[in-house]
């Protein structure tokens, strides 16, 4: 039940950024107020409220990966690497090819074997991929699907990522440099919220 209206959440905004509106405005107003003082130190009411937003922005994001498993990959790496790793994991690349709908459905893929990397069936959503490496969808799963590819939900095509639709197909070319999301929020919160 959780799930399906966490869904509805991501559907009725039209992309993946998740907040009410009456706390997406009060964050909006805090993060003007806090800009406005150049140097002012990180204070625990606002500092707060700033942190748990932007973190529940960045993991909604991100299919609300938990905070367990986003605190792992923070203490192993910095603040770009961090970002790429997260990056480069095979739900979050099949998501962000546009070969399924949503990170809960790609999880889903690979828990369910329907998903090969480098011709080897995949069992891990979270694994990492190195540049070079080959994602293609099973064709009985495919055969089976009656719906059509979704459509995309980022405006350009990743840079780092050579999508074939017609066979769903896809190579990791590269680690990406530049990063776009959906939504607003502030790294610098995030980040810090992870490694205190």
């Amino acid at each position: 039940m959780r799930r399906r209206k966490l869904f509805k959440l991501f559907t009725d905004a039209g992309c993946v950024f998740v907040a009410d509106k009456k706390g997406q405005r009060g964050m909006l107003r805090a993060q003007e107020r806090y800009r406005s003082f150049p140097g002012y130190q990180w204070k625990d009411t606002l500092g707060f409220k700033l942190f748990f937003l932007n973190l529940r922005i960045f993991r909604a994001i991100y299919g609300f990966i938990k905070k367990k498993t986003l605190r792992r990959i923070a203490k192993k790496s910095n603040r770009v690497s961090f970002l790429r790793e997260l990056e480069s994991r095979v739900d979050i690349i099949l998501w962000r090819s546009g070969l399924v709908p949503n990170i809960w459905k790609a999880r889903q893929l690979v828990r369910h074997g329907h998903l090969r990397l480098n011709k080897i069936k995949v069992s891990e959503s979270g694994l990492i991929l190195n540049p070079g490496d080959i994602l293609e969808l099973s064709r009985d799963y495919m055969k089976s699907q009656e719906y059509p590819l979704t459509k995309k939900i980022f405006a350009k095509k990743p840079e780092h990522l050579e999508i074939d639709y017609g066979s769903h197909r896809l190579v990791y070319l590269y680690h990406p440099e530049k990063f776009w999301y959906p939504g607003r929020f502030d790294y610098d919160y995030v980040w810090k919220g992870l490694i205190v």
